[in-house]
């Protein structure tokens, strides 16, 4: 009478059993602590961040994800109302960057990963952070995010 407990029930239940361990940025290296401090200035390039994130945090750990060898390198925790990244992503700007925008996407849209939908809108954040930097003009983000 019991429900049948497949593998990926059991990967989920482990997965959410995950502990992060969150880097305060002043225990940051200098090298990672530059990138990290462009945090404001990438989101403000797609609008800033949705009213509901409260933060950016950086952890050493990450949840695993058992469909990619390469494991999470951000994510949306909706229950702790920040956008997380694995500490690896600040050895480069470009990867860091790439990280928050896809998890300020998720914020936004509230799509999970390997959805159409995100796709769509991960397109369409690409595209408005591509229009705003090749014609910048005021309010030019408004039509697409929303706080």
């Amino acid at each position: 009478g019991n429900p049948v407990r497949d593998l990926a029930v059991y990967q989920d239940e482990w997965a959410q059993s995950f502990e992060l361990k969150f880097i305060a940025p002043n225990l940051l290296s200098s090298s990672e602590r530059r990138v990290f401090d462009h945090w404001k200035a990438i989101a403000k390039l797609v609008g800033g961040l949705p009213a509901k994130v409260r933060g950016v945090k950086i952890s050493e750990t990450m949840r695993p994800d058992f469909s990619n060898s390469g494991g999470v390198l951000g994510l949306w925790d909706e229950g702790t109302a920040s956008i997380v990244i694995k500490r690896t992503q600040l050895a480069s700007l470009a990867a860091f960057a790439g990280t928050l925008l896809h998890e300020i996407t998720h914020a936004r849209s509230g799509f999970d990963d390997v959805t159409r939908e995100f796709e769509i809108e991960l397109t369409e954040m690409l595209g408005v952070l591509a229009a705003s930097q090749l014609a910048p003009r005021k309010g030019a983000l408004s039509k697409w995010f929303k706080p």
